[in-house]
């Protein structure tokens, strides 16, 4: 049980990660609803962020495990275990935002690179096509003069 003078510690350690667990988990809403890879990869870049300097807060002296291990023992091994998870996430963000890069260099650089040498193709028929209408109107009919 947590000593009087504990509680009032443990509890603004907790509304201040209740605060951070509500924003990571909007940021978790929006990266999960994200179909765009550009968009993705600022996302997760931005949920990267958030996440260092949450993690070094949790983890930090006087921060959430601090707290919880001073105050309730029974709660030391959950505790450490969902410490050494942190790391481990980081580095999925990690591997996911290789992936996503690897696809936009890969994969998506060349259907995006066929489709702007479509449009210049498209863009240079067009244009011949005028050419050629322009051609029988004023110079094979005469019509421009």
């Amino acid at each position: 049980m947590a000593e009087a003078s504990g509680e009032p510690q443990l509890t603004a350690v907790g509304e201040s990660v209740l605060a951070e667990h509500r924003q990571i988990r909007e940021l978790a809403q929006e990266i999960e609803s994200t179909s765009d890879l550009f968009q993705l990869l600022s996302r997760l870049q931005e949920f990267r962020s958030v996440l260092v300097a949450h993690f070094e807060s949790e983890e930090g002296v006087g921060g959430f495990y601090d707290a919880i291990r001073s105050m309730a023992s029974r709660q030391i091994g959950r505790a450490s275990q969902l410490e050494k998870e942190h790391l481990a996430l980081l580095a999925e963000i990690d591997r996911v935002a290789e992936r996503a890069r690897a696809c936009l260099a890969g994969p998506v650089a060349a259907v995006r690179a066929e489709a702007g040498a479509m449009a210049r193709r498209l863009r240079a028929h067009e244009a011949a096509e005028d050419d050629l209408l322009l051609d029988t109107l004023y110079i094979d009919l005469g019509q421009g003069q």
